[in-house]
């Protein structure tokens, strides 16, 4: 839910006194709830008909109550839990009754994929810290969902375990009976003892969730809600040792000019790989990878960027994704979105070197480095949250060579690279936190890639202090140091994340002997974060001006401090035709180190739900004129205009088979400069099995003081070029899905996308801190032309069958298609055709991997 549209609320430091008043302490008591789990007296088959008699012995879990809409009451349906064990698993069975079986909800599709049937869902807190958690859900026609739960409440949705369950549909309503092996979890003894514990249920139709505990909303953290399970002991050690090889076979096409050797228009190969877990311990796992693939995995969308600051794309790798919780070290969060010390795409990124060719000549080079091998090490040991990660990418070469291969050559585009991460967090019985992390990016640099630092070292301390259930104080600390040689470093001053060089800027320098490169960063909160009615934040943060993560982490800026204040008013009480609303107001602001306001503005918005299921929310901002202190990349700073803008959005019932959405956003200044954008979508569920979803993103941006280049003047200096663009943006994005089996699916992800530009109006820079709009520029004759109408088509499909628990093969078709023309005008019908007559390069693969457990 998004609750602000700009400003970043970073992540934060420090220690306050306790803030805690009786009646919170109060509150914080609750009684133990418990539920007892009894050995099995005989073999269970898992079938879903709870048949053996183990399920008539079995304490039942029934107490279940809302967690939705109605917090607190009686759930609608009745529900009974069981849990039973052997030597090898837990089994857990559970009945939930309907009134009215015929109207039960399973809609099939892919695993992992949310969708609004019934569900039910087991939370193991196997460690029993009151942080950690794994989940296992199933619908009621066998779609099977699990994810990993950390900090108290974040998810991480790509784990996938292996485990069986079965469900049974009859008059009374459905049952699900879960196996889920002792290997799958970890635990901190294995002599037994409670572990947290908590059953979900979810009604679709009634939009109801029911549980067992109580999982408030109103509470600040999630695992920390569940209940005990006691009477779970094991008789040996789970098994330790995961095994998935794979094998792969790929062929690649695309258009090749006449004359071109290097790049054959069909590319076929085959490789091989392996995947591995070992439980070093009973709560700590090594997870490591051998040359791995990631071409099931969907591309990313299209992107026109027109500002300084680099694009964030988020990590969709399986390897990279699972797990990625133990490193997270928050720096700059926007809506819950965040980003900081590690940012694992940064490890096989794209080649930062490029091919010097001649006439005549072509060149070959990868799009990514090749990940040689990657391991982790992650989980608990006694109060401890312990994450390592190292990783080698291989030297990428470009070939290069003219024709008929005459002169054929080499280059460095990538030198050989590694990576580690090292993570730790002391954790305490009242959720409070204490962490450290560390970052660094080993180099072995040839000529070619000289331009590139030799190692960057990034660290922190971060800290969650809670003094009561209600209150926190969060924060981090954090330092980093680059070496290379002077042309890394003078690179590195020279970038727009530093902008050292900028002539108006006397608080920084650019030196050109420098050989190192050190800053600094730390951020502070104080926030209320639970309560029935009301929470709020304030945040402080900086980062110095020589501080740089972007090695293995990612920030768009350094040199600015920042100052931002939430308050919400909330409530989820369902009433007559609103079934939840909150409200919030928002500012923020920022400075660089020299004192110019970067930003300063506020928000006020809404959100609504109604007892339909439909939601609304919009909100409006006010901004103060910002200074923009990197628009001409290196060159002073430029005053911008204030303005205002709103947003808004709705959606109906998703769990009709036919919804739609809409998303708007509208806003400019009184000179001229407007933005408007339209994205409006459907989706629809031909049948329980078959899903379309369409959304169309269309926007209108008319920027009067859009930065076009930097030009070298014969007199020495620089001219600073300046125009008024008028650029649409028009991409279709659609995804169909048809599982015909909850272990086979077809997923089809495909967007045309077109994006165009026109100039108008240029000037050149003359005063950029003038008071007058009029007075920061003068008219300039220019005779260039920076227009662009930029056509891409991006498609990936998989077939997906899980033959066996754990064991998969994939069928994977990709297709890109992209063009560029230097005109800026926009018409639908020939840039759209264009989209699709461009050339096209292909990547048709088939993935094999096979599960071994020992």
């Amino acid at each position: 839910m998004k609750f602000m549209r700009r400003g970043v609320i970073p992540a934060l430091i420090l220690l306050v006194p306790a803030l805690a008043t009786a009646s919170d302490e109060r509150r914080a008591v609750t009684m133990a709830i418990e539920a007892v789990a009894v050995p099995a007296n005989g073999p269970i088959l898992v079938d879903g008909k709870l048949n053996e008699e183990i399920w008539q012995q079995a304490p039942a879990i029934n107490e279940f109550v809302q967690r939705e809409p109605a917090e607190g009451q009686a759930a609608t349906m009745r529900t009974e839990a069981r849990v039973a064990y052997d030597a090898n698993a837990i089994y857990v069975a559970v009945r939930a009754f309907d009134r009215d079986a015929a109207q039960i909800v399973g809609i099939l599709t892919r695993r992992d994929q949310r969708s609004p049937s019934d569900w039910i869902r087991i939370v193991i807190d196997s460690y029993f810290d009151k942080r950690s958690a794994y989940e296992f859900g199933v619908n009621p026609v066998g779609v099977k969902s699990d994810r990993y739960y950390f900090n108290d409440g974040q998810s991480d949705d790509s784990w996938d375990a292996v485990w069986d369950v079965e469900v049974v549909k009859d008059a009374d309503g459905w049952t699900a009976e879960f196996r889920i092996p002792f290997s799958q979890l970890r635990f901190n003894t294995l002599a037994g003892g409670p572990v947290g514990f908590a059953v979900i249920r979810e009604v679709g139709r009634l939009a109801e969730t029911s549980s067992w505990p109580l999982l408030s909303r109103n509470a600040n953290g999630y695992v920390s809600q569940f209940g005990e399970m006691r009477g779970l002991k094991m008789n040996g050690t789970p098994k330790k040792f995961e095994l998935l090889p794979y094998t792969l076979g790929k062929l690649a096409t695309q258009p090749v000019s006449d004359g071109d050797l290097l790049n054959p228009s069909k590319d076929p190969g085959a490789t091989f790989g392996l995947d591995m877990k070992y439980a070093v311990t009973p709560g700590l796992t090594l997870t490591a990878t051998a040359n791995p693939d990631f071409g099931q995995v969907e591309a990313d969308p299209a992107v026109v960027n027109l500002d300084a600051f680099e694009t964030f794309f988020p990590e969709r790798r399986p390897f990279f994704v699972e797990g990625s919780g133990t490193f997270r070290f928050n720096m700059d969060c926007n809506d819950g979105n965040c980003t900081g010390l590690f940012y694992s795409r940064r490890i096989g990124r794209a080649p930062q070197g490029y091919a010097s060719t001649g006439d005549g000549e072509y060149s070959k080079a990868p799009d990514s480095a090749t990940i040689i091998g990657a391991a982790k090490l992650t989980g608990r040991l006694g109060g401890f949250s312990l994450g390592a990660l190292t990783a080698v990418t291989a030297r990428e070469d470009a070939e290069i060579a003219g024709a008929g291969m005459l002169g054929r050559r080499d280059q460095t585009v990538e030198p050989l690279t590694g990576y580690t991460v090292l993570r730790a967090r002391k954790e305490f019985r009242n959720q409070s936190s204490i962490g450290l992390m560390t970052t660094s990016t080993n180099r072995q640099l040839e000529d070619a890639v000289s331009f590139l630092s030799n190692n960057a070292l990034a660290g922190g301390v971060d800290y969650d202090i809670r003094f009561s259930p209600r209150y926190s104080v969060t924060g981090y600390w954090a330092g980093s140091r680059i070496e290379g040689s002077t042309e890394a470093i003078t690179r590195l001053q020279e970038n727009t994340v530093h902008g050292f060089q900028r002539p108006d800027a006397d608080y920084v320098g650019l030196d050109p002997t420098a050989t190192t490169l050190r800053g600094h960063a730390g951020a502070l909160s104080f926030g209320k974060i639970s309560g029935e009615r009301t929470r709020f934040s304030t945040n402080l943060g900086y980062k110095s001006p020589g501080f740089d993560s972007n090695d293995l982490g990612f920030m768009r800026r350094a040199d600015e401090k920042t100052l931002n204040n939430w308050f919400q008013w909330r409530n989820f009480t369902p009433g007559k035709y609103v079934r939840t609303r909150n409200f919030n107001l928002n500012q923020w602001a920022a400075w660089n180190f020299g004192g110019d306001r970067l930003y300063s503005g506020g928000n006020v918005n809404s959100h609504w739900t109604f007892t339909n299921y439909f939601s609304i929310g919009g909100g409006f901002n006010v901004d103060a004129a910002p200074f923009r202190d990197r628009s001409t990349r290196g060159g002073p700073g430029v005053l911008g205009n204030p303005g205002k803008s709103g947003w808004y959005y709705f959606n109906t019932d998703n769990r009709k088979n036919l919804s739609f959405y809409y998303n708007g956003d509208h806003g400019g200044d009184r000179f001229n400069s407007m933005r408007h954008g339209f994205s409006p979508g459907f989706n629809w569920r031909a049948s329980s099995s078959m899903s379309l979803n369409m959304g169309i993103r269309y926007s209108l941006n008319k920027d009067d003081s859009q930065w076009v280049e930097n030009v070298d003047l014969a007199s020495g200096g620089q001219r600073y070029v300046f125009g008024r663009i008028d650029q649409k943006t028009l991409s279709f994005n659609t995804r169909f899905n048809y599982t015909m089996t909850p272990n086979l699916s077809l997923q089809v992800y495909a967007e045309p996308f077109v994006s165009a530009g026109h100039y108008t109006n240029f000037k050149e820079l003359v005063d950029g801190r003038a008071a007058n709009y009029a007075d920061r520029y003068r008219p300039l004759a220019y005779t260039g032309n920076p227009d662009f109408n930029i056509r891409s088509f991006r498609t990936t499909n998989v077939l997906r069958w899980e033959y066996k628990p754990g064991s998969a093969l994939f069928l994977v078709w990709q297709q890109g298609k992209s063009d560029y023309q230097n005109f800026g005008d926009f018409r639908f019908g020939r840039d759209f055709d264009g989209v699709f007559s461009a050339p096209s390069h292909n990547v048709f693969l088939v993935k094999f991997s096979y599960w071994l457990n020992m």
